[in-house]
């Protein structure tokens, strides 16, 4: 049975530098698998690559069956694969509503977008207190819920996690990564990409350890936090 992503040999370059050097890995539907690896692994422009927002230098990615080569990032979206980027990258003038109806853009469904609307504020509550209030008034932790329902609005086949904990505080993190278990729960298949090895691990199926561009280690979410260099790597443990 094929997977729903299947990346073969991909390698990325920015010039002449070469920021993923030919990573191989595959998401099964209903899984969260995480890549897990210092700045300047190569995470984030393996996501962006998957996304269509960068060109591979070579190897293939293929989502759903269907090849991405040359694919544009809309067309992408409209496949299923959707990506929350790092950065939350919300439109902060607009209201949180109105975010979440462009992160419907590809839909001509109505109804089903009330719904969906209706469902994110079940699951994010503060945002639908909030509805027309501007996005860039929230807090960070508020923002990056609000930045996965609008990924979420396209009603992806995957979703892709950019460092969804990053800048916030630890309370707010454990609120995103609960969400995050919480959308495993309920079947959608996830990318995780995340600098909290920890919390990564604790939630993921199945995890790949990058290092300069290159998957280092992989296995088990529980494999990888009881491996011994990944404790003393990523743990920070002795």
């Amino acid at each position: 049975m094929m997977a729903l992503l299947e990346v073969e040999n991909l390698r990325v370059a920015y010039g002449k530098i070469e920021a993923v050097k030919g990573i191989s890995f595959t998401v099964e539907a209903g899984q969260v698998v995480t890549l897990i690896g210092t700045n300047g692994a190569g995470k984030t422009t393996t996501l962006r690559t998957l996304s269509g927002l960068l060109k591979p230098a070579g190897g293939s990615v293929s989502f759903d069956g269907q090849p991405l080569a040359g694919v544009g990032a809309h067309k992408i979206v409209a496949m299923g694969l959707a990506h929350s980027p790092e950065g939350r990258r919300i439109f902060p003038r607009l209201s949180i509503e109105e975010n979440l109806r462009l992160g419907a853009f590809l839909r001509k469904d109505t109804e089903g977008i009330a719904e969906d609307i209706a469902r994110y504020y079940e699951l994010f509550p503060i945002l639908g207190e909030r509805r027309r209030q501007a996005a860039g008034t929230l807090s960070g932790g508020e923002q990056q819920m609000l930045a996965m329902a609008r990924a979420l609005m396209s009603r992806p086949k995957l979703l892709m996690l950019d460092e969804p904990s990053m800048g916030l505080s630890p309370i707010m993190m454990q609120k995103i990564m609960e969400t995050i278990r919480e959308l495993k729960a309920q079947g959608t298949t996830i990318l995780l990409v995340e600098q909290n090895a920890q919390a990564a691990l604790e939630l993921a199926d199945y995890g790949h350890v990058m290092e300069i561009g290159n998957v280092v280690l992989s296995g088990t979410g529980e494999e990888l936090i009881h491996d011994e260099s990944v404790r003393k790597a990523y743990l920070g443990e002795d």
